[in-house]
């Protein structure tokens, strides 16, 4: 007669014999960490494309992951801000004029303002630091191609237009999905408005597809509706329409805060949210497009 502990034992083995094995697979799935990760190419992106829904997700309970992918190497200003008048000064002459700051004060520069942009939400950043396509050194512009970009190119990963093209690289943002294992990943518009915008998007789309032939939890990856999703063709065939409509009305005011400590960018963008007036109408509701969902 079988003891208890011996019919325990025969019972598994006749499941692992029977028992369909996908359904067991299955079973054992594990699940993505409630975790929201927005995947911006410059310091102050995250906030501009999901900074409400970052701040809505973060208050549920979400583990907030603020990424910047590039080095941020251009963009930034001293002397007067360039287009928000009331915005403080970067003055360090008493200039009247708009002068680039050089890539490596910018690189610094950016990287303290996301930083602080992150504290807001009460989330963690990371930096990827991939090169773009051009700096600024001294007062003179170096884009790719040029003798100076060679010489003078600040320190920095592959150049994000063709990271790519390298598994090296694209393991840079697969390592980050693997260490964080989100539910949510939010990032611009494949073919975006900008080539590091759309370049960068499509690292995270190879990433995110690679997690997910590796078996490593991730769950749904949300686009920015900007670049080829506003055109014709795209919004006639639906290709454009987003499906993922996120009403941040009570969380504007924290993604304000959080974008006026870019002031690098416009004098902090000056962008401020009372309830019952509503400045920045259209930003009530932010809009993504589903490119994948690995949880259904």
């Amino acid at each position: 007669m079988l003891s208890k502990k011996n019919l325990s034992l025969l019972t598994i083995l006749i499941l692992l014999l029977f028992f369909p094995h996908h359904l067991l697979q299955a079973q054992s799935k594990v699940k993505p960490r409630k975790c929201i990760l927005v995947f911006g190419a410059h310091a102050d992106d995250v906030d501009e494309i999901a900074g409400g829904t970052f701040a809505k997700y973060i208050d549920l309970g979400y583990e907030g992951i603020y990424v910047c992918y590039t080095n941020n190497t251009a963009g930034c200003n001293l002397e007067r801000t360039p287009y928000y008048d009331k915005g403080p000064d970067f003055t360090v002459s008493g200039a009247t004029g708009i002068f680039p700051v050089g890539a490596l004060e910018s690189i610094q520069i950016r990287e303290e303002e996301a930083r602080q942009a992150a504290a807001v939400y009460g989330s963690i950043p990371e930096f990827l630091y991939f090169r773009e396509t051009w700096f600024w050194q001294g007062r003179k512009q170096c884009p790719i191609g040029t003798d100076e970009f060679h010489r003078f190119q600040p320190p920095g990963r592959q150049i994000v237009s063709v990271a790519t093209r390298s598994s090296k690289d694209i393991n840079v943002v697969y390592d980050l999905l693997v260490k964080y294992q989100p539910e949510i990943v939010i990032t611009h518009a494949l073919g975006g408005e900008k080539h590091d915008h759309g370049n960068g998007a499509y690292l995270m789309y190879q990433a995110f597809t690679k997690a997910m032939e590796q078996d490593i939890p991730v769950g749904k990856l949300w686009m920015d509706v900007h670049g080829w999703f506003l055109q014709k063709d795209a919004q006639e065939t639906g290709r454009g329409i987003p499906d993922v409509h996120i009403e941040v009305k009570d969380y504007l005011p924290v993604k304000y805060e959080a974008l006026n400590k870019h002031v690098s960018q416009n004098g902090g963008f000056g962008r401020d949210y009372v309830m019952g007036n509503k400045t920045q109408p259209k930003e009530v509701i932010e809009e993504f497009i589903t490119v994948i969902d690995n949880t259904k």
